[in-house]
């Protein structure tokens, strides 16, 4: 059985997604109950109707699919258990219950006592080991109620132990995880026991910690499903976002009608050098791409004659650190792909003092930290985690361990706008605003995709004088959207493919808009 995905418009959100970690998820919880008088019994129960519609939308199982529901002792096993029931009442017959736990607390007890007089199997994990797994091994559907968001540290105890022996059946696409896999909480890390899902049914609002590039891996595919809570109740609680097509458009204005190459706005591109010129050159065009009407690509003397001969809508300049030129007539520049490190430390420096605008990357991330400065102005730096952690001083395992907190550390230190690279990148200014951009791209892994990003990034800026926060933002999904683009197109695609993708991607968002 796959997941189909043909009729969930009645339940998925249509808006940008909002993300809350789990004292977000208590609160917008308790304001539900406290000022608006829903119960948590009502809330529970809508919980499990909402998200066992969710599961039939995708899979379409019929009243023979043997489905199997894991449960805990909390609220996730509770809202599993509501499903189990809705399943029961629906002419579903094949229904097994396996608790993870022997004692079930608060509403759960509740629900485990109905689905115990409507008389359908329950087994447990500890005393029913062999019968519960055949039934886990047997089942169409596991749906995963063991913990939630509000686990603490790892997995002990006999949750671990039924993750790790469910785990190594090497269904995970049979799994579908109840608000979140059973392992993840707030502070997951690498190596944690978790119970890898192929599709995860989260309450609106998603959890952030389901897109902690650890924790991604493990989740499948994603789908938020409302509950019923108070529009008000979502909106008092802060929250991140993440990146979807209706966070685009409120965020990227289209073209102006009047627009000419100069009110779009002119790059500087400071890449390129013996042995790296193809990273100013993939960084000069992709500004050209985000909607800059000029471009000027500064490149290393050596090179000049290369870069020159290979360019037609970029002007090319031979630069070797000179006081730069008339930094006032650039409204971006982009420094860093391909240019090297020695000997440009004072290059740098004056950039920094004469620029107030643009995207460092690559071999300007390397000089930026060892400035160890506050940036002025409005800066985006965007780093893999190898270079978070040069910024950081710290090791790469560190910045995996704590991306999001990595990122904020980096935008805090260097007063910069931070997009923090990987499978799900996060974008961080120093006043707190972040969002997420879900990847889950592995062909984006190739030479030239960053280069691509902070040169589509500095376009945006020159041309839109959107804010730092949204001109990455946008830049980064767009990205994205270029990399399925490409896949689909050309299967395992080179740097340059990415190019002609973000060219289609900026017409239908800007140019059919305006």
């Amino acid at each position: 059985m796959s997941s189909g995905g043909g009729r969930t418009d009645f339940w998925r959100m249509k808006q940008g997604m909002k993300l809350v970690d789990n004292e977000g998820a208590r609160e917008i919880d308790r304001i539900a109950q406290e000022k608006y008088g829903i119960p948590g019994d009502i809330l529970m129960e809508n919980a499990g109707i909402r998200i066992f519609d969710a599961l039939v939308g995708e899979f379409h199982p019929g009243p023979n699919t043997p489905l199997v529901f894991l449960a805990g002792g909390g609220n996730n096993a509770g809202d599993a258990l509501v499903m189990a029931r809705q399943a029961f009442v629906r002419g579903f017959r094949k229904l097994s219950i396996v608790l993870v736990k022997k004692e079930a607390r608060g509403l759960a007890a509740k629900w485990l006592d109905v689905v115990h007089r409507l008389g359908l199997e329950i087994l447990s994990f500890e005393d029913e080991f062999e019968s519960s797994m055949e039934r886990i091994s047997g089942a169409a559907l596991i749906i995963d109620g063991i913990t939630g968001t509000g686990l603490s540290g790892p997995l002990r105890g006999k949750a671990a132990e039924c993750v790790e022996a469910v785990n190594r059946l090497g269904i995970s696409e049979k799994i579908v995880a109840v608000d979140a896999p059973s392992g993840i909480g707030d502070d997951f890390r690498t190596g944690y026991p978790v119970l890898s899902a192929g599709l995860t049914l989260s309450v609106f609002p998603a959890k952030s910690a389901l897109f902690n590039p650890a924790a991604r891996l493990h989740c499948g595919k994603i789908l938020p499903v409302l509950i019923g809570f108070p529009p008000q109740a979502v909106e008092a609680v802060p929250g991140w976002v993440l990146m979807d097509r209706e966070e685009l458009i409120k965020r990227l204005p289209p073209f102006a009608p009047d627009s000419y190459k100069n009110r779009r706005g002119h790059t500087a591109v400071y890449a390129g050098s013996p042995g790296t010129l193809g990273a100013g050159l993939l960084a000069a065009e992709a500004a050209g791409r985000g909607g800059a009407g000029l471009v000027t690509l500064f490149c290393d003397t050596a090179v000049y004659t290369a870069a020159a001969s290979r360019m037609r809508s970029v002007m090319v300049r031979p630069w070797n650190g000179d006081e730069p030129e008339n930094p006032e007539k650039y409204q971006s520049c982009v420094i860093g792909p391909g240019w090297g490190i020695d000997g440009r430390a004072g290059v740098f420096k004056k950039l920094l003092e004469s620029s107030r605008r643009g995207v460092i990357d690559a071999d300007g991330l390397s000089l930026l930290s060892g400035t160890k400065r506050a940036l002025e102005g409005e800066w985006i730096l965007t780093p893999h985690p190898g270079e978070c952690a040069r910024l950081l001083d710290c090791s790469s395992r560190e910045i995996l361990e704590d991306p999001f907190g990595a990122a904020a550390e980096v935008s805090r230190r260097y007063n910069a706008v931070v997009l923090l690279k990987s499978h799900v990148s996060c974008l961080r200014t120093p006043d707190g605003r972040t969002a997420l951009i879900d990847g889950m791209n592995p062909l984006m892994g190739t030479g030239g995709s960053g280069d691509i990003l902070c040169g589509f990034i500095g376009g945006l800026l020159a041309d839109t004088g959107l804010d730092p926060f949204d001109a990455a933002a946008a830049g980064c999904f767009l990205h994205q959207q270029a990399g399925r683009a490409a896949a689909l197109e050309d299967g395992v695609f080179l740097a340059e493919d990415l190019l002609k993708s973000l060219s289609r991607l900026i017409g239908e968002y800007r140019y059919e808009r305006s």
